[in-house]
C-alpha cells in the first residue's frame, strides 16, 4: 500500500496532494503534501480526529471537491460512498433504480460476486418489493436499500465514510455480501469504529489534526496509536453521520465552480 517495494501497480496514487485542513479557515492546509498509494487488496483505515479532513478526503475521492493542489491517479473503478443515496430520484421504483445504475455501472455489475438473486433476497428480508418507490420506503428500509445497492456493484475501491448502520444486527446479511465483494477488491474508510476496522480493514493510517501522516502500516498499531493519544477511535465514529454525499453518484457532470464546502 504505502511503499514502493510492491510489484503491483497502485489502484489509487496521491501525488503531491494537498487539502484544506480547517473548515472555517480556507488558508489552513495540510502541512505536507500526501504521496501515498493504495495497492490491490489494501483495505485502508484512515484515522484522524479532524472530521472535516475526513470529509475532504472522501469528497475528493468522489470527485465532489477539488484538491488545493496535486492529483489522484486512478487505475481502477471507485465506488460512490457506501450507503449514499446518490442521484436516485425518490419517484423511482427499486427496479427502476437498479436499471438506472446498471446502465452507468454495467461493467461493475457484470464482474460482481453478488447476483441479482442475492440482492433480491436481502431486500425481501426487510419487506422491500421491487415495485416499491423509494419515497414510499420507511427510513430503515431506505438505509438498507442504499447500503445493499452500493454493495451490489463490484468496484476496485470502495469508499466507506460511515458504517454505523452496516455494523448493526439488522445489516448482518449485507456484511456477509460485502465480505464477498472485498475478496478481490480494496477499501478506504474514514471514521474509527474499532469493530468495523478489525472486521474489514487490514492497514491503518493515522493523520494528526492538520492532516500530517504520522503513521502508516499495521492496523493494530494504528489503532493503538490513536488510543494512546487519548482519542479513542470509537469516538471519531460519532462524526460520520455528518458526512453526506447523497446529491451525486457520478460527479463528472457536476459544475466545477460549485463550492461544496
Amino acid at each position: 500500500m504505502l511503499n514502493s517495494s510492491s510489484s503491483a501497480k497502485p489502484i489509487l496514487a496521491f501525488d503531491e496532494f494537498v487539502l484544506r485542513a480547517d473548515k472555517s479557515d480556507s488558508s489552513v492546509l495540510i502541512p505536507s503534501p500526501w504521496n501515498w498509494w493504495l495497492n490491490p487488496g489494501d483495505r485502508l483505515a484512515v484515522m484522524t480526529t479532524n472530521s472535516f479532513l475526513s470529509y475532504q478526503l472522501m469528497a475528493t475521492l468522489s470527485d465532489l471537491v477539488k484538491p488545493v493542489s496535486g492529483e489522484i491517479v486512478q487505475r481502477g473503478t471507485v465506488s460512490w460512498p457506501l450507503g449514499g443515496e446518490g442521484g436516485l430520484d425518490s419517484k423511482l421504483t427499486i427496479d427502476q433504480s437498479l436499471d438506472f445504475l446498471s446502465n452507468i455501472y454495467s461493467d461493475c455489475l457484470e464482474k460482481s460476486l453478488i447476483t441479482l438473486e442475492d440482492f433480491d433476497e436481502v431486500l425481501k428480508t426487510q419487506s422491500i418489493e421491487s415495485s416499491s418507490k423509494l419515497k414510499e420506503l420507511e427510513k430503515e428500509q431506505k438505509d438498507y436499500f442504499y447500503m445493499a445497492i452500493s454493495i451490489l456493484f463490484s468496484f476496485d475501491v470502495y469508499l466507506v465514510p460511515k458504517f454505523r448502520y452496516l455494523m448493526s444486527r439488522k445489516a448482518m446479511p449485507l456484511r456477509a455480501l460485502f465480505h464477498r465483494q472485498l475478496e478481490c477488491n480494496s477499501l478506504i474508510s474514514t471514521g474509527g469504529n474499532n469493530r468495523f476496522l478489525r472486521e474489514f480493514c487490514n492497514k491503518g493510517m493515522v493523520l494528526n489534526g492538520l492532516g500530517k501522516v504520522i503513521f502508516q502500516g499495521d492496523l493494530e498499531q494504528a489503532i493503538a496509536l490513536v488510543n494512546q493519544n487519548g482519542s479513542d477511535a470509537a469516538e471519531v465514529d460519532s462524526e460520520d453521520d455528518q458526512f453526506d454525499l447523497g446529491d451525486s453518484l457520478k460527479n463528472a457532470d457536476r459544475d466545477d465552480s460549485t463550492d461544496v464546502l
